[in-house]
């Protein structure tokens, strides 16, 4: 199916990769002028070594453009330049390599290589000094422990933008990198105003936010040396350690103690100094307090690692889950290989009995004595050829006059038998080396087994996630109309939300209704009235999503045989999603209707037990090709319609054409695919559209479709919105009517309104 973009998305997309080129550019050109110490641009190899592909040319080019910018000494311009370049290039190299994005580690490696390899031909020319070690060592350290950050940033970006902030081990790298980075930051001066002492006074608000009193009093430390050092303020490491244990040791109380205590320490630092540069010091952290003050405080409390931990043990949960079943999967896997390998050792052949239809069908199709063998004489044919099989294993291979006694006199096509007996062996009967499944193999009840193991590992995930500020302002709003809510929490599971609260019992009477559409207005969703339920001494409201679609459903069936339709169909509804199922049995009448039932209710009751389509699809097909007595055909037509959302998933193996009505045009859904119970892989041609009010769906058999689809067409051009099964039973007359050649087969017709 074509997908077609729309101009609009095209101009989005285009529109955010130049601003993140341009980003990554002027970072690349800032990065080229924080030198420690006046060596390399640690930083800006750094970004070398982090930056993403689609991005790595623009950060490159910035930074070589940024060393000789603003620079007098051209020598260590070209080296630094030089070094990013470089870097770039291993960078872009490895990528190539290894077609994957590199990590962290092997970021921060290439970033210090290309710092040892830069500081090392440096000194080779101008000769050995031991500063000159040191200041090569520092950058080198300094570009890898920023590059590991970088990397660890870039590839967590769906934890940081839930504002996830890095464990005391991972913020030990960005801690040292933000104090070098606000050194090399200094020369930016606004009168006596310095905006590095202000983020570096930002930063010791953060740790003690973050880590309590150890991370306000190292923060401080920290950058309180780093900024004396730079700007020459006697005292400020001072100031910022002692502001950043007060602000932690209180932080444990209320947030509100932490800018308190940073900025009356920092207003006592002019008052003993009696210092012009103190007092702009004041200034600068009363700035950084008053940007403290608004983030929000949700977002705050989800950077602590405390609640890092509590948001995340249920991935890390799932995750060994997900690992467990893994392994079962492997496991269950190799089962069936393994008894193969055991039962050749003792000279028994696996498959045989998939091996003796292959023979028969290759040697014994047209022989006139097929009836002799395999009717009145099976069990001998049976075991005679079994015999055969053996020898075919035990010396590769089988001559006429090898053939059993029975084989032997009995057979007319002793030299057509044998070798069908050797071409049936490499078919069916050969084990890999390699572990992997053997064809006679692949409908093998463990390999289903292992099939749904991994299906169930893959959709193992965490199935709630709760919305913070969702929850807080459905608090608030539950308050304001009265009721004494003690919590209240917003949970998002689907797609579906979820408001659920304890509160204390009312003592006046509530408005539910207006409650009901005030929350949903918050929540951008519609609610149906609380459910209200006795917890001890407390009462739980909950408010559930409202479904969005409702679905009117008709079906006509007309038997061939006019007795038993050989088509079945059901429908069910579960966790708001409804899903239709049609299956044809191959032929017509009882036997074919027995057929269609089994794969529909098989099927059916795998979806109801949350296993994925794919996985649902092989178990059936398994099960239908494990049938004995006879062959077992079935198509499977299957839809699964979410009704908060309106999107519909189409499965289709061997089905016929489904058709939807949508403003007033039909369009014909129609894939391609074998029906299942005929080889050993199946799979499903599937596709998604999305359904609104008015839209008509039609799920129908062969017996109605045929070769033209004018009948379907022409009825549902002219339905009026009324009832479906009215429009069910239309589409099946009409199409009897106007193709007579489908009288015939079964039919059956599933119409579906959207309202």
């Amino acid at each position: 199916m074509e997908t077609i973009v729309k101009p609009e998305r095209n101009k989005t997309y285009a529109l955010h990769f130049l601003l993140r080129q341009t980003a990554y550019f002027l970072l690349g050109g800032l990065f080229a002028q924080t030198r420690l110490f006046e060596g390399l641009p640690s930083f800006a190899v750094a970004l070398a070594a982090a930056a993403p592909k689609n991005s790595l040319l623009c950060a490159c080019m910035g930074a070589v453009g940024g060393s000789f910018l603003l620079t007098d000494n051209w020598l260590s311009a070209l080296i630094g330049a030089a070094t990013v370049a470089a870097c770039g290039m291993i960078r872009f190299a490895l990528q190539i390599v290894t077609e994957s994005d590199i990590g962290a580690f092997p970021a921060a490696c290439t970033a210090f290589l290309c710092c040892a390899a830069a500081g090392t031909t440096t000194l080779l020319g101008g000769g050995w000094y031991l500063s000159g070690v040191l200041q090569f060592l520092c950058d080198g350290v300094l570009a890898g422990s920023a590059a590991y950050f970088f990397v660890r940033t870039r590839t967590r970006g769906n934890l940081l933008r839930q504002s996830v902030f890095p464990t005391a081990s991972e913020a030990l790298a960005p801690a040292a990198a933000i104090s070098v980075l606000l050194l090399s930051l200094c020369f930016v001066r606004v009168y006596v105003f310095v905006p590095a002492r202000m983020a570096a006074a930002f930063c010791v608000l953060l740790g003690a936010e973050l880590y309590a009193e150890a991370g306000g009093a190292c923060v401080g430390v920290l950058c309180g040396v780093t900024m004396e050092i730079a700007c020459g303020t006697a005292g400020l490491a001072c100031c910022f350690s002692l502001g950043g244990l007060l602000s932690g040791l209180l932080s444990r109380r209320r947030r509100v103690w932490i800018p308190v205590c940073m900025a009356a320490v920092a207003a006592l630092y002019p008052l003993l100094t009696q210092d012009r540069e103190a007092v702009a010091v004041f200034a600068e952290t009363a700035a950084a307090c008053g940007l403290y003050c608004a983030i929000p405080k949700r977002r705050l409390r989800r950077m602590r690692p405390g609640e890092q931990e509590a948001l995340h043990t249920a991935e890390r949960q799932d995750a060994a889950l997900r690992d467990t079943l893994r392994q079962t999967a492997r496991v269950a896997s190799r089962i069936s290989p393994y008894m193969a390998r055991q039962q050749l050792r003792q000279g028994i052949i696996p498959g045989t009995q998939r091996m003796t239809a292959r023979v028969r069908e290759l040697a014994c199709r047209d022989c006139a004595g097929a009836l002799l063998c395999w009717d009145a004489q099976q069990a001998q044919t049976t075991d005679a050829l079994s015999q055969c099989f053996a020898r075919v294993h035990k010396q590769q291979g089988l001559s006429p006059d090898t053939l059993p006694d029975e084989l032997h006199t009995r057979c007319t096509r002793r030299n057509m038998l044998s070798a069908a007996c050797v071409q049936a062996y490499a078919e069916l009967a050969h084990v890999p080396e390699d572990g992997r499944e053997p064809p006679w193999m692949r409908d093998d009840p463990f390999s289903a087994a292992s099939a749904l193991l991994r299906d169930t590992a893959e959709r193992c995930v965490s199935v709630r996630e709760r919305l913070p500020r969702e929850s807080e302002d459905a608090l608030h709003l539950l308050r304001t109309y009265g009721v004494p809510a003690v919590s209240a929490s917003c949970f998002a599971q689907d797609g579906r939300l979820t408001v659920s609260a304890t509160a204390d019992p009312c003592t006046a009477s509530v408005p539910k209704a207006a409650l009901t559409a005030a929350l949903g207005k918050l929540c951008g969703c519609s609610f149906s009235l609380p459910v209200v339920t006795a917890c001890g001494e407390r009462f739980r409201w909950r408010f559930c999503q409202s479904l969005r679609l409702r679905l009117r459903t008709g079906t006509a069936q007309r038997a061939a045989d006019g007795r038993r339709c050989g088509d079945f169909f059901l429908t069910y509804a579960q966790d708001g999603k409804q899903v239709f199922l049609l299956s044809d049995g191959m032929g017509t009448g009882e036997a074919a209707q027995l057929d269609a039932e089994a794969a529909a209710e098989i099927f059916a009751s795998l979806l109801r037990a949350d296993v994925g389509a794919d996985c649902a699809l092989r178990m059936v097909n398994t099960a239908l090709l494990r049938r004995e007595d006879a062959e077992s055909i079935a198509t499977l037509d299957a839809v699964r319609v979410d009704l908060y959302t309106g999107k519909a998933e189409f499965f289709k193996a061997g089905a016929a054409p489904s058709y939807l009505l949508h403003a007033g045009k039909t369009e014909s859904i129609e894939m391609p695919c074998m029906p299942i119970g005929i080889l050993p892989q199946a799979q499903f041609c599937k596709t998604e559209r999305t359904l609104q009010k008015g839209d008509v769906l039609v799920l129908a058999s062969d017996g109605v479709c045929g070769l033209h689809d004018v009948s379907v067409r022409y009825v549902l051009g002219k339905f009026d919105g009324g009832s479906a099964n009215t429009l069910a039973e239309a589409i099946l007359r009409r199409a009897s009517e106007d193709e007579p050649s489908l009288r015939p087969d079964d039919a059956t017709v599933l119409a579906v309104v959207v309202e």
